[in-house]
């Protein structure tokens, strides 16, 4: 029998998922993250953070089964959207905390690039129906204004479940699920709008590749098989948003299918989520 491994990186904490070759779970683990409000209309977590919590479930689901690690050959992440994760060209971490998708900061910066874009055209491209200041290059502009040494940096921004990607394989990409909540993205093109990232006065290279969420972007590193207690040889896919997940999950993923998703969840902010023990 062979296992895959499915992690979901939410606002409270990272979920993880056996599963066997029929599809059936053999086991799961929660384990928590801490959100931090250093500022007002700052929300920010730790990468490290989330690497630990990806480490711990892991090693959760081991413990729980009698699954050898040699059986595992494959892994995939879901994450919480609207990321943007600094990483230099040595492939370093530049923030130890960074902004997640409830953190509305750059909302001058989102006022910057209206100057010189339609609101209207731009929700009518990107789909992007949040307030403004969430969307992931609003955050980038933020860095550039506020951090410039940092911004001066940046190889390239990547979001959460990217990042733990990165952190198992050592590429840098993202998907189209998650490349749609950057802000700078055609849907209808299923491309970056070049005319927003000039706009934004954001490096274009600093935007991730895309690629599709069932593409394999390689396979553990040395270093992540041996942190997380697996083999080599597990592949990892590159995965997607957990909204993509969660419509693919319930089966919406052709014209005229539909869903409904109700959770006091949505209701709760980060401090209370923790209490209840949601991810």
């Amino acid at each position: 029998m062979r296992y895959i491994i499915a992690y979901d990186l939410g606002t409270g904490g990272t979920k993880a998922s056996l599963f066997d070759e029929e599809g059936v779970s053999r086991a799961s683990a929660f384990v928590p993250c801490v959100t931090y409000y250093p500022q007002e209309n700052f929300r920010e977590q730790r990468p490290e953070e989330w690497w630990d919590t990806v480490k711990q479930s892991t090693r959760q689901l081991l413990e729980r089964t009698a699954v050898n690690p040699e059986q595992i050959v494959c892994l995939a992440v879901s994450g919480h959207s609207l990321g943007a994760v600094p990483i230099d060209a040595h492939g370093a971490l530049l923030a130890d905390q960074v902004p997640i998708w409830s953190d509305s900061r750059a909302d001058r910066e989102a006022e910057e690039f209206f100057r010189h874009v339609s609101e209207k055209e731009w929700y009518m491209t990107t789909g992007n129906g949040f307030p403004a200041p969430l969307y992931a290059v609003f955050k980038m502009m933020w860095y550039r204004t506020n951090l410039p040494d940092v911004f001066r940096r940046v190889k390239c921004f990547v979001g959460t479940k990217d990042y733990i990607n990165y952190r198992m394989t050592g590429v840098l990409c993202t998907d189209y699920s998650y490349a749609s909540g950057s802000g700078v993205y055609d849907l209808a093109g299923w491309k970056y709008k070049e005319e927003y990232i000039v706009a934004s006065g954001v490096p274009r290279e600093t935007f991730p590749d895309i690629v599709p969420s069932t593409e394999i972007i390689g396979c553990l590193t040395k270093e992540a098989a041996q942190e997380l207690g697996l083999p080599v040889t597990v592949k990892v896919a590159c995965g997607a948003v957990d909204n993509s997940c969660m419509a693919a999950g319930a089966a919406c993923v052709g014209e005229g299918g539909g869903g409904v998703y109700v959770s006091r969840y949505l209701c709760l902010d980060s401090r209370e989520q923790q209490k209840a023990g949601a991810g």
